[in-house]
């Protein structure tokens, strides 16, 4: 016999909205403000199907809930010959509506990917994403209105997060082994008397008179093209006063290239540190206490991390004593 036509469950749009309706508005209730970053390929071998030098350009806040609520899943902590080893996993739930409203429109990728991050604010760690589960629940009315993320901890490998919200881009700033060698550049102006600056790719208002953490034989670009600039152009120092200080320009520890003309369209100062560990300020030089401090530290490339053992001459040298290399197959019966 068939279905009897009189009663439709799995067709009614109306019933399948309300329920959607519910699974957002529990989550709501229940779950907690994450963010997710789709992944960017930036260099894809098509060979292996992997990206070494992934990319994470945005960050999107959304509310998911915590499925595996007793704690984190996965292996845990212990010990491996590589050392201590975190293999924590986190089971999250995502409405696909929300998924759709608050990250498919503006990435115009119509699902969570494997690939993509979850940053936890719980414990401040990223999570990502091995497994997207669309069918956890099971066609409920007819319809699909969830996603489960399946996730474990993120192990950083070089990945360049540029998401233009700090506490996100600077999380693996000390481990990192790279050096971006792309110029950072920043936007200042002038305001109520001070200089006003904020890198470009970084979302929200200019700062007031920022300090500035820069590497040596890095350079930097400040675009000072505002109007305002026209009146305060900007200098660098050995000081906050150009009384007191020396331009850095003739002392050698560092170089400016101006480009254009302060306060007009395109006008640029390139500015590269040389001498680490030497304290620099952006000034003018006929208003006092515009700007602020620069520390220079030594350029991730420069820093000495040669091991005296990596040439393994000690090991060659006691291996010697153990394996005679004369036999044609140390290793084996050999004459025997």
């Amino acid at each position: 016999m068939a279905k009897n036509y009189y009663f439709e469950n799995y067709e009614n749009s109306m019933e399948q909205s309300l329920i959607e309706d519910l699974v957002v508005e529990s989550i709501r209730i229940y779950g907690m403000d994450v963010w997710y970053l789709p992944r960017t390929l930036a260099a894809k071998d098509d060979l292996l199907n992997e990206d070494d030098m992934s990319r994470f350009d945005d960050a999107y806040m959304v509310e998911m809930y915590v499925k595996s609520v007793d704690g984190f899943e996965g292996e845990g902590d212990f010990l491996s010959k590589f050392g201590l080893q975190i293999r924590d996993s986190v089971t999250m739930t995502i409405a696909q509506r929300t998924y759709e409203l608050e990250v498919g429109v503006n990435t115009e990728i119509n699902r969570p990917r494997e690939g993509d991050l979850i940053y936890l604010p719980l414990n401040r760690k990223f999570f990502e994403l091995q497994h997207v589960e669309h069918e956890s629940i099971f066609y409920q009315i007819g319809a699909l209105q969830t996603y489960d993320l399946r996730a474990e901890l993120f192990e950083y490998s070089g990945e360049v997060f540029a998401t233009g919200n700090n506490f996100l881009d600077d999380i693996f700033n000390d481990i990192s082994p790279f050096e971006s060698t792309v110029s950072s550049t920043y936007l200042i102006e002038v305001r109520g008397g001070v200089y006003h600056v904020k890198d470009s790719e970084d979302m929200g208002d200019l700062l007031e008179q920022p300090t500035f953490d820069l590497y040596a034989n890095q350079s930097y670009i400040f675009d000072v093209s505002h109007p305002s600039m026209s009146a305060y152009p900007l200098k660098f120092y050995t000081t906050n006063s150009q009384n007191t200080g020396v331009d850095i320009t003739t002392t050698g520890d560092a170089t400016v290239v101006i480009s254009g003309v302060s306060g007009t369209a395109g006008a640029t100062v390139t500015f590269t540190p040389i001498t680490p560990n030497v304290p620099l300020y952006y000034i003018n030089e006929t208003t006092l206490g515009m700007g602020n401090k620069m520390s220079i530290v030594d350029s991730k490339l420069t820093i000495d991390t040669y091991d005296d053992l990596a040439d393994n001459s000690v090991i060659e040298t006691i291996g010697d004593n153990i394996i005679d290399f004369s036999q044609t197959n140390p290793f084996g019966e050999d004459n025997f």
